[in-house]
């Protein structure tokens, strides 16, 4: 399982572009590749700057996402989400305010608007029935 307070804490210590970028690298290694055959157009994201696949599994009304991308900043951004997001109920995940907990990950100098524009979109996927 992602340890989401730890990623919080370590991003929350960044003091600069720079720094975040580099932990949201350092984060995007952490992330367990798709295969080619899961990269399919079901899959794909639509709306994101970059090319992102989310496959949503649920066992027992629990929800687990497995998420990539072709870009290796947002693949660190796809680590956060997944700490957030892993391990919950739909029921839980429509409840929450993703974007509000995505704040709290001090990630304001990676989001271009048509990126957050993106991880909406993602968000929204996450939380659809």
């Amino acid at each position: 399982m992602i340890d989401t307070k730890l990623i919080k804490q370590r991003l929350q210590a960044c003091t600069s572009k720079e720094a975040t970028f580099k932990e949201l690298v350092n984060l995007s290694k952490q992330l367990a590749r798709l295969s080619e055959s899961d990269k399919t157009e079901d899959n794909k994201v639509k709306g994101c700057e970059s090319a992102v696949w989310l496959i949503e599994h649920q066992e027992n009304g629990v929800c687990t996402f497995q998420a990539d991308s072709d870009a290796k900043l947002m693949r660190g951004v796809l680590m956060v989400i997944l700490s957030l997001v892993n391990g919950y109920s739909k029921a839980e995940l429509q409840r929450r305010d993703l974007v509000a907990e995505l704040g709290e990950f001090n990630l304001s100098s990676y989001l271009t608007s048509s990126r957050t524009n993106g991880i909406l979109t993602i968000l929204k996927q996450v939380q659809a029935n």
